[in-house]
């Protein structure tokens, strides 16, 4: 009689324990990761994240207090539930958790069909691209003789020796006049100057071609080149100015 109580005692005991274990683990899950919505207006996908494998339960109604359609999944830790044949324009209520037990609660509606919430959803804003360059113009102004446009006219030769081919110049005075042409387009889109106030250079730069001239206070041209360095023009001494400000016409 005492052995078969002490028996009985230790199922009782075990019973009791097991039981125990398993309202602990069930307890024991919790959310990783609030529920998320992505809906449509007779779709919708809602996402959550527990911090241990557990099944996939999701309730939901129109009302919040009548969830009586239900969806269920695997067991894991990353649960996802679709929904669909959803009425465009409701509000439905939901639950998440698993079979044992709820985790958390949410709500969502559906848009209106053809109604400007039900259109394709916008797409996030690209970036602009940079703005191009203005292309350089058609047609220029002829130019001025060479000795209206270069600045010293023993240095012409030397120049064009090293930096013509940069421009397909077929001689010193088409060299030059290209280096005048610079300057015109330069003042007609306006692109990067500096002035030198030290000495009254005027240093232009153009990045798209990566043409640079340096022309003296009269707007004689001093040089014509491409650097082939695309921090050249950082370098170069000076302070910003726009075409307005040029000391000559």
């Amino acid at each position: 009689m005492n052995a078969a109580f002490t028996l009985t005692r230790h199922l009782r005991l075990l019973l009791g324990a097991a039981i125990l274990f398993i309202a602990a683990s069930v307890q024991a899950v919790e959310l990783a990761e609030t529920p998320k919505v992505q809906v449509d207006s007779t779709t919708a996908t809602i996402f959550w994240k527990t911090d241990v494998d557990c099944g996939t339960r999701l309730n939901f109604g129109t009302s919040a207090d009548a969830l009586k359609q239900r969806r269920d999944g695997p067991v894991s830790s990353t649960h996802t539930v679709t929904l669909d044949s959803l009425s465009p324009g409701t509000t439905y209520y939901f639950s998440v958790g698993s079979a044992r037990q709820k985790l958390a609660t949410g709500t969502f509606t559906t848009p209106r069909t053809g109604s400007p919430s039900a259109a394709a959803t916008p797409s996030v804003p690209t970036k602009a691209a940079p703005r191009p360059l203005p292309p350089l113009p058609a047609v220029a102004p002829a130019p001025p003789p060479t000795r209206q446009t270069w600045g010293n006219p023993q240095s012409l030769v030397d120049h064009y020796e090293r930096h013509g081919p940069d421009f397909k110049s077929t001689n010193p005075d088409d060299y030059a006049a290209k280096a005048w042409t610079f300057l015109q387009q330069a003042k007609a889109n306006a692109w990067p100057m500096k002035l030198d106030d030290s000495d009254g250079t005027l240093r232009v730069w153009n990045g798209q071609s990566g043409s640079f001239a340096a022309y003296d206070r009269n707007g004689k041209t001093k040089t014509y080149f491409k650097p082939g360095s695309p921090t050249y023009w950082q370098r170069q001494p000076g302070r910003p100015i726009k075409p307005s400000q040029l000391p000559f016409k």
